[in-house]
C-alpha cells in the first residue's frame, strides 16, 4: 500500500489543473489470505477538468515504470473507472486497480515482502515497486 503513496504527488505534479486536495487516494475491499494482503486501490478525483482518459493512462504508465501493473500471473492488471460529468469541462473520477502485497508475520510482527522483478538495466532481480 505504501508504494502507492507517491502516485498523487505525481498526478499533482503532471496535471497543473488537479490538486492534491482534490485527488484521494483509498484503499478499498481489502482481504488477507495465503500470506498476501490483496485490495482496491481508488482514486477519487474531484472537480478535474480536462481529459479524464488521459489520467487513466497516466496511471497506468506511472504503475509500469513502478512495477506495480501486473497481477499474481504475471499479467496487467485491469483499471476500472466510473465518473460524474458535470459539465462538458468538469468530471469527478473515480479509479480503481488491484494490488497485492506478500506479507510476512512472525512473533517480531510482520513486513511487506515486494515481490522481485527483473531489471534489464541493473541486471538482477529487484523488489516490485522499489
Amino acid at each position: 500500500m505504501k508504494a502507492l503513496v507517491p502516485l498523487k504527488q505525481f498526478l499533482s505534479d503532471h496535471f497543473p489543473m488537479m490538486t492534491v486536495d482534490k485527488c484521494h487516494l483509498l484503499i478499498v475491499n481489502g482481504t488477507q489470505k495465503d500470506g498476501y494482503l490483496e485490495y482496491t486501490a481508488r482514486l477519487l478525483i474531484i472537480d478535474y477538468r480536462a481529459d479524464p482518459v488521459e489520467v487513466i493512462m497516466v496511471i497506468r504508465e506511472w504503475l509500469k515504470s513502478n512495477n506495480l501493473h501486473l497481477d499474481e500471473t504475471g499479467k496487467d492488471i485491469q483499471i476500472s473507472f466510473s465518473s460524474e460529468i458535470i459539465d462538458s469541462e468538469t468530471f469527478d473520477l473515480e479509479i480503481d486497480f488491484p494490488q497485492r502485497d506478500k506479507v510476512i508475520s512472525n512473533c517480531n510482527g510482520y513486513h511487506i515482502c515486494p515481490d522481485l522483478v527483473w531489471n534489464e538495466l541493473q541486471g538482477g532481480f529487484f523488489p516490485k515497486g522499489g
